[in-house]
């Protein structure tokens, strides 16, 4: 994508999410002249959390590139990996990619995650995504490559060398679970 075309769909894309904060702004405002004390409820705020992640990813669907789009959500994860700490626990795996999924285990449970070869075969049985877990039961396949990108920072911490992930179905998709290959 050309510089231009990447600001120009940012720009839209950042006016299209300013434009939904000023049509929230106003139902709060409007809600707090009737009741100035009383916050968002948490059920509020999720579906405000829905409802902007559901216009950011129409936008990027229809406004950027495949290639863009997925690199930006790669980028996204890698950055949740990197504030979550886990990159401490994988980097004290030293290599030893048996040791990350016992560790990973304990959340995700042991069905579905095993090594074969240099093949690492990652299984999460829910979404574990704060933003989107309990929000829109459908989202486009973009928006799980934010969990690849997770994943490739994970396991590259782990690893201490580049490795390649492949999403094979995530629970935004449909599926009943997200599924991940890792190749180390």
């Amino acid at each position: 994508m050309k510089r231009k075309d990447f600001l120009k769909a940012s720009l839209e894309m950042g006016l299209a999410s300013g434009g939904l904060m000023v049509l929230g702004g106003r139902a709060v405002r409007a809600q707090s002249a009737e009741k100035p004390q009383e916050k968002k409820s948490k059920d509020e705020l999720q579906l405000f959390k829905e409802a902007w992640v559901t216009v950011l990813m129409t936008n990027m669907e229809t406004q950027m590139d495949e290639a863009s789009r997925q690199k930006l959500m790669e980028a996204c994860g890698r950055d949740c990996a990197r504030r979550s700490g886990i990159l401490k626990v994988a980097a004290s795996c030293q290599g030893d990619m048996s040791k990350l999924i016992s560790s990973l285990a304990k959340a995700l449970g042991e069905e579905g995650n095993f090594i074969e070869g240099n093949v690492v075969h990652l299984n999460y049985p829910k979404c574990y995504c704060d933003l989107v877990a309990a929000g829109p039961e459908r989202l486009p396949a973009t928006y799980c490559q934010c969990s690849r990108g997770w994943v490739l920072q994970v396991f590259e911490a782990a690893a201490q060398k580049p490795v390649k992930v492949e999403m094979v179905q995530t629970i935004k998709q449909g599926a009943s679970s997200c599924k991940f290959l890792v190749t180390v």
